[in-house]
Parts: structure tokens; sequence; C-alpha cells
């Protein structure tokens, strides 16, 4: 939902990007994306320890 993907990045396979994200560079594949500029927050599959 309202995700703008500039003209040079590129969104890797399998990866997500967040709702309101602004891409502006690569995003690798299987990574989760979020926020303006998106950055990778990590990757899909990683348990989160806590």
């Amino acid at each position: 939902m309202n995700v703008c993907i500039l003209y040079s990045a590129d969104i890797g396979e399998g990866s997500v990007v967040g709702a309101g994200s602004v891409v502006v560079h690569t995003i690798p594949p299987y990574s989760v994306a979020v926020g303006v500029p998106a950055k990778v927050i990590r990757k899909r599959g990683e348990k989160k320890e806590g």
C-alpha cells in the first residue's frame, strides 16, 4: 500500500516491503525492508531472539 519504488531500485526475490516505504536502493533477496528510505530490518526466515 502506497509504496514508492524509484527507477534505479531493485527488489530481490522473496522480499517484503512495508506499507508507506520509499525504496531508493536495491533490496537483497528474502529481506524485509521498511521506512523512508526503506532499510532492511531483517532477513525472512530468521527468528527474533527474545
